[in-house]
């Protein structure tokens, strides 16, 4: 199962959701995480191309090109043509998902994918913007300002909260803008959690400008000591305030939906809230060893999976 092998929390927490809610966020998650497989490498692209597919594969490299002017392709043009056709592909089959036009011979996610949309109030947009996401990825990633980080924040996470909440449910259109807060923050705290397997794929997410504003180069970034450096402290204070303003948006997101689809997403909080912490209490020490979540923290939010469950079941019934 990818769900389960991407990640068990988050996995447990979907058993909190009733049965088509939380079919629905697997198909989402398991797209979700085959698209950042192969623009990563992680999963071999293998398809039969056709004319009209390397066509269409060609028309796209030519916009993404022109969005990316001055930037290089992250990798090979044959790596690079490949990833994006993959991309492409996906693109053609969501829009047939959300026509229901998909075929039983199609891949299994997007048979899933089409039962969502026939369910959900699904914006196919929203599907769109996360492979916009992606392709951005496909080359040398710099951000330079806030907004490009946030920009890409909502792209790759805040598009996916889009479509996570229409399967949740709610009532005051007012949520989408909390979501579109929860996933850049969840970004956020990702960028940082991953700074050095990104400086790896040649990508930097922390705003260049304003590591420049305290006086750190990219070069300094594979500094062991980085860390103990007051400019470091003081941008890492900038970038946790940044944090906290979304993060205090997103908490009102939960008001919005119905208590058992509120689980999900809360627990998910929850798990960004330790590493969050975990932060803080290094001192803004990002790279002495990998950020996450402590096995005893695990198992309080598996307790708190089940105790909101309780909760939320019960709640139902007074009701």
């Amino acid at each position: 199962m990818i769900c389960k092998n991407a990640s068990t929390t988050f996995y447990s927490s979907f058993s909190a959701l009733e049965y088509h809610k939380r079919r629905a966020v697997h198909a989402v998650y398991a797209l979700c995480r085959w698209v950042d497989d192969i623009v990563d490498g992680d999963e071999e692209v293998t398809m039969e191309a056709d004319k009209i597919l390397l066509n269409k594969t060609r028309e796209r490299d030519n916009i993404i090109r022109e969005i990316h002017s001055g930037k290089n392709p992250a990798h090979d043009e044959k790596t690079h043509f490949s990833r994006l056709m993959a991309l492409v592909s996906i693109r053609k089959h969501l829009f047939l998902a959300s026509e229901n036009k998909i075929t039983k011979e199609a891949h299994p996610v997007f048979i899933a994918i089409q039962d969502v949309f026939s369910r959900y109030p699904i914006r196919l947009q929203d599907f769109e913007t996360i492979l916009e996401g992606m392709e951005d990825d496909l080359f040398d990633v710099r951000c330079n300002t806030w907004d490009e980080l946030r920009a890409y924040c909502y792209k790759v996470a805040s598009a996916v909260g889009l479509v996570l909440i229409e399967i949740y449910g709610y009532e005051d259109r007012a949520a989408r803008l909390h979501a579109i807060d929860l996933g850049i923050q969840m970004q956020l705290i990702n960028v940082l959690r991953d700074v050095n397997e990104d400086l790896e794929r040649g990508r930097i997410y922390l705003p260049v400008d304003v590591l420049a504003e305290h006086n750190i180069d990219i070069k300094d970034l594979r500094n062991p000591n980085l860390a103990k450096m007051q400019n470091w402290k003081a941008f890492i204070v900038e970038y946790l305030d940044i944090v906290r303003r979304h993060q205090e948006s997103a908490l009102h997101l939960f008001e919005f939906l119905e208590p058992r689809s509120r689980i999900q997403p809360e627990i998910m909080l929850d798990a960004y809230v330790q590493i969050f912490e975990e932060i803080l209490r290094r001192s803004g020490d990002i790279f002495s060893s990998k950020l996450g979540i402590s096995f005893r923290n695990k198992l309080r939010l598996w307790a708190r999976i089940h105790y909101l469950k309780l909760k939320a079941k019960f709640t139902r019934v007074s009701t």
